[in-house]
């Protein structure tokens, strides 16, 4: 049975320089010019910068860097995002619930899927389609938090972006609450660089991801600004 061609555009694919070749997006593969690439054999996703162009970078194996018209960027960003290889889990998710310890106004509760790939993790919805690298993560836990106003269970996940410590939530039953915080915890725990730190460093850290912002710390720690910033632990 022949897939079901959802789109067919010029593109221009990053060797050396750029290529001009043709994208066709079906149901199961992208082809690229003569490369025919499965979606399920696609192991990561990033938009990237390349010589001041906005372009996505595919992972298979080596990396392939695409750039598209700028009218169909987003919308083949999204497609493979949601179907590439990875573990989607159903879910309600609230990304950058907090951004340095302040709520974050507009955030929302979203429903959507938890995507798991070997190098990050995503959140999945229809106008959200957001990856956070592994390395950027630095706990995993579960807590009560207030939803709909009843108390509940989520994964509470704090992680770095645009060097702020961000804390964002997820809903799902409990018994796939426990599996993902397992999981990522092993996912964690494999990334993590093996770094001896002192206690002052391992305070720092646990108050950072804890989401207090910097002024809290420094309170905390009996630290100054500029010792706190010029840490090499802090990004």
């Amino acid at each position: 049975m022949t897939d079901k061609v959802h789109l067919r555009a010029p593109v221009k694919i990053y060797d050396d320089g750029w290529v001009d070749v043709e994208l066709v997006v079906t149901d199961s593969s992208l082809v690229i010019g003569k490369r025919n690439i499965s979606l399920r054999e696609i192991e990561d996703l990033e938009d990237v910068e390349i010589e001041g162009v906005n372009c996505i970078q595919i992972k298979k194996e080596s990396k392939i860097v695409l750039q598209l018209p700028k009218n169909l960027h987003h919308q083949v960003f999204k497609y493979i995002a949601f179907n590439l290889k990875a573990d989607k889990f159903a879910v309600f998710f609230l990304s950058s619930a907090t951004v340095g310890g302040v709520v974050s106004s507009d955030a929302q509760w979203e429903k959507g899927y938890f995507s798991v790939t070997d190098e990050g993790f995503w959140f999945l919805s229809a106008r959200n389609q957001k990856r956070i690298p592994i390395e950027n993560l630095g706990s995993v836990k579960t807590d009560l938090r207030n939803v709909g106003g009843k108390q509940r269970k989520v994964l509470v996940l704090s992680h770095v972006e645009k060097s702020n410590v961000v804390t964002s939530l997820v809903l799902c039953p409990e018994s796939t609450l426990e599996m993902l915080e397992g999981y990522l915890q092993r996912l964690f725990e494999k990334h993590k660089p093996a770094i001896k730190l002192s206690e002052d460093e391992m305070q720092i850290l646990t108050l950072i991801y804890s989401g207090l912002d910097f002024a809290s710390i420094e309170n905390i720690a009996g630290m100054s600004t500029d010792e706190l910033r010029n840490n090499k632990y802090i990004i």
